[in-house]
């Protein structure tokens, strides 16, 4: 039941809000507060002088405590955990007093518990920032054209550019290294499992000391392609493990900083050669105006050309790949990868994911890990023109 209130400040500014009137409590008492607040003026009360109850609001720490009895009074505070709060908490009062406003706690006994209850919270808080931050970074690197660039095609351009360079891949027991300039270094394995790292000497992040917290997260196979990760400088880390993407100390290292991922480089050192659509002497030797059109001429002759005509696959496999492509599967936004039995667990996918790992062995395909927040049972797997070829029959 609806009582009379009075809303005051500290400041001795006092109104008196009555039931039935054009204006709700709650409406009535924010526009109170708005009239009243200022830089020393922040602490603001609905009182129910009949019952001998209150709710203070104590805007400038974030707290609500509520009270009653003017004598041995029973106080206890609440944290403010979002921008409704107040509104709510005004009608509940306006509505039933003291008691009506218990659901909207924890209400705690005294301010040294109120004080740790609003740490943890604005730990919390900041913590949630903190991953909003990283979802952002990530949600702008799978923009990037690195995200886009099939890693059959960055391994054949690096090779180009490694070459007009003056360099030549060197493969030593299966991994690949590729290199040019100061700035981009590569290494790839058989499988098609690999790691990129830039060096921006402009970055901000050029002048980190502990190098080796950069390459937190990087899986121990890729690590080991590098040798010592603290030996080799780095503003950007690029893992392809699964689905290109960038160290998780790298991200946390963005983050902390308030960095972009123009920060690691990528996108002045690498990606000038892998948006042009046509990569051809020309195009490469607008890229890099480092490099005489001579070196980038050179480079070109000296890499072999792509094979035009690769070996027919088996056609039961490929039948049935595709089979569990039109059944379960689809190819990701940039077309980089196919991602079978999407959203299934483990135990929902079945001993037809057994039959798919064989059916990829079978076909010479580059599985990956799947991404962070895949489902268990799915598999993801490097698009390959020849599958396309027969996709098309099957889309």
């Amino acid at each position: 039941m609806m009582r009379p209130l009075t809303f005051s400040d500290d400041k001795d500014n006092e109104q008196e809000w009555l039931p039935g009137g054009d204006q709700s409590a709650a409406d009535a008492f924010l526009e109170f507060v708005a009239r009243h607040r200022s830089a020393d003026n922040t602490s603001f009360s609905v009182e129910d002088s009949a019952a001998e109850e209150a709710l203070v609001f104590m805007v400038d720490i974030g707290a609500i405590c509520r009270v009653k009895g003017w004598q041995d009074s029973r106080t206890e505070y609440r944290v403010v955990t979002s921008s409704g709060d107040h509104r709510t908490l005004a009608a509940e009062f306006a509505r039933g007093g003291f008691t009506a406003v218990e659901a909207h706690g924890p209400w705690l006994p005294d301010a040294d518990s109120f004080l740790q209850a609003r740490s943890a919270h604005l730990e919390q808080r900041a913590g949630a920032g903190r991953e909003r931050r990283r979802d952002d970074l990530r949600s702008e690197f799978d923009r990037s054209v690195l995200r886009q660039t099939h890693p059959r095609e960055l391994r054949r351009r690096l090779e180009v550019l490694t070459r007009v360079d003056g360099r030549e891949p060197v493969t030593v027991s299966g991994v690949t290294h590729y290199g040019y300039g100061a700035g981009v270094d590569a290494w790839f394995a058989a499988d098609g499992r690999g790691l990129v790292v830039t060096f921006d000497e402009s970055s901000a992040l050029s002048s980190t000391k502990d190098v080796a917290a950069l390459y937190d997260g990087v899986p121990a196979d890729l690590l080991a392609l590098v040798g010592d990760p603290g030996g080799v400088a780095a503003t950007g880390i690029f893992t392809f493990s699964g689905p290109c993407a960038m160290a998780d100390g790298l991200v946390t290292r963005l983050k902390r900083d308030g960095l972009g991922i123009k920060a690691t480089g990528a996108g002045r050192l690498l990606e000038p050669f892998l948006a042009v659509r046509n990569f051809t002497p020309e195009a490469v030797a607008g890229a890099g105006q480092w490099w005489s059109p001579e070196d980038v001429a050179k480079g070109f002759a000296a890499t072999p050309a792509p094979v035009a005509e690769q070996a027919p696959l088996d056609r039961e496999a490929l039948t049935r790949f595709c089979e569990i492509w039109a059944d379960s599967g689809y190819n990701d936004r940039w077309d980089v990868h196919y991602v079978l039995f999407d959203s299934r667990t483990l135990e929902e996918a079945g001993p037809a994911r057994d039959d798919l790992l064989e059916l990829v062995r079978v076909l010479g395909l580059e599985r990956v890990d799947a991404p962070p927040g895949a489902a268990s049972g799915e598999v993801w797997v490097r698009t390959d023109p020849r599958i396309d070829a027969e996709l098309g029959n099957w889309a």
